[in-house]
């Protein structure tokens, strides 16, 4: 594959995920085990009049539903539509898993890492209803350039408005978990320290860091 193959794959990979990508992924790290982190969260997950620094999480009926996985957990969400019956609920767009690994050290450290999905029935479904509409205009006696494009604006505004719906889902339960950890102890890594028997330093070197620092930024300045 030619430089010029390989940069415009970069591209295509660039595009495809500025479009599509739901949330960054986002790496948290806190001073508790990962048992405490999964009871912190369905504990969070629960309105409580004993834990009113979390009744943001819960405007508009929104509520969050934590599912304890091998390594992590998994959290969806939904919450009540502005018109509609009071028992009613708003569709699953997307979910989040959260994935547990320690970090070494002399204290307990946790450190999670956040990844966004998109559930492939919500994309289909989103192609159901221009599907519909189009199947109806297709048979109107049109110039075929404006059928085209009211089809394509049909798929592109449903196609959008199903991945922006996903997207603020997918916003409000990263919220919620940095805001149940707040309540877990900070995460405290040691320092390596000066000098140890697993560090090794070249005897030749002139200077510590922070001199040799000094000079290379004088260098290339």
């Amino acid at each position: 594959m030619s430089d010029r193959q390989k940069s415009r794959a970069g591209l295509n990979r660039f595009l495809w995920t500025a479009l599509w990508r739901l949330y960054p992924s986002v790496s948290l790290a806190v001073g508790a085990t990962r048992e405490a982190c999964l009871q912190t969260l369905g504990e969070a997950a629960r309105p409580s009049a004993a834990r009113l620094h979390l009744r943001d999480l819960f405007v508009e009926g929104r509520r969050y539903y934590i599912q304890p996985q091998e390594n992590g957990f998994k959290i969806t969400s939904d919450n009540r539509p502005l018109w509609g019956r009071r028992s009613q609920r708003t569709a699953v767009s997307a979910y989040l898993t959260g994935t547990f690994s320690s970090v070494e050290g002399g204290s307990v450290v946790t450190l999670v890492r956040l990844h966004a999905r998109m559930y492939r029935l919500s994309l289909l479904g989103a192609l159901a209803l221009p599907t519909f509409f189009t199947s109806i205009i297709a048979f109107m006696p049109w110039e075929p350039a404006i059928l085209v494009i009211l089809a394509a604006a049909l798929y592109g505004s449903s196609l959008l408005g199903h991945r922006l719906n996903a997207a603020l889902q997918v916003n409000e339960m990263v919220y919620f978990v940095q805001k149940a950890f707040e309540d877990l102890p900070p995460a405290v890594v040691s320092e390596l320290p000066g000098r140890s028997p697993d560090m090794v330093v070249d005897p030749g070197a002139p200077g510590d860091f922070a001199a040799e620092w000094a000079r290379y930024y004088r260098e290339h300045s």
